[in-house]
């Protein structure tokens, strides 16, 4: 638990770099945030109820981290290896989530998870093409599918009866938050540039990766 308070102590420090535009600052406590929650996981994986989850979701954390690293770059050309990294995150994150097929119950989830991540990908894809950065429609398109099938993922474990409430508390918020935070990203990066994108992302985006994270403590 100690290092989870410690990934939210540096998230909290780098949230304030990002308001002041302090790139130091941001280049230190952005990957170190991930780098405590990474360890927290792997400290808690012997003594996990659920073995499947916790490898998985430490996998999905590794790349993450990974994802950061690629995006703290000003240049553009490693928004695509990000991109990918996380991809492969969530991935692990989809992994852990279903040990079995999710139960028929939960499939009418699917319509608005489906609706919202549509709507989303859609405007997304219409400004790429708009501004000519046609080569990411794919990579883009692939992410916010994968990136919805993780969020449905999370709420389906309202219909799996071996989750705690806590737990599944914890990973709804968490994956919520992380499609938030890639939803205003993406939006504000391609759709329309708005004010203070940035702390909302990585705000979202740190508290998300915690409440994920702390699902191993809640199982």
């Amino acid at each position: 638990m100690q290092w989870l308070g410690l990934a939210l102590g540096c998230a909290v420090i780098d949230w304030i770099a990002v308001a002041r535009a302090d790139k130091r600052l941001e280049y230190i406590f952005k990957p170190a945030t991930m780098a405590a929650v990474i360890l927290a996981a792997w400290l808690a994986l012997p003594t996990a109820s659920n073995a499947w989850f916790a490898r998985f979701l430490l996998f999905g954390f590794v790349f993450s981290l990974a994802g950061d690293i690629f995006l703290m770059p000003p240049n553009p050309r490693y928004f695509l290896f990000g991109l990918v990294a996380f991809l492969i995150g969530h991935l692990g994150y989809i992994l852990a989530l279903n040990p079995t097929l999710p139960p028929l119950t939960a499939l009418w989830l699917l319509a608005p998870i489906a609706l919202v991540g549509a709507w989303l990908i859609s405007n997304i894809l219409r400004a790429l093409r708009a501004s000519r950065h046609t080569s990411l429609r794919a990579p883009v398109l692939a992410y916010g599918i994968v990136i919805s099938a993780m969020l449905f993922s999370a709420w389906a474990t309202l219909f799996r009866p071996e989750w705690s409430n806590a737990a599944r508390a914890c990973l709804i918020v968490g994956a919520t938050l992380f499609f938030i935070s890639d939803s205003l990203l993406a939006w504000n990066r391609f759709v329309k540039p708005f004010a203070a994108a940035k702390l909302a992302v990585i705000v979202t985006y740190h508290l998300g990766q915690i409440a994920l994270a702390l699902t191993l403590l809640a199982q």
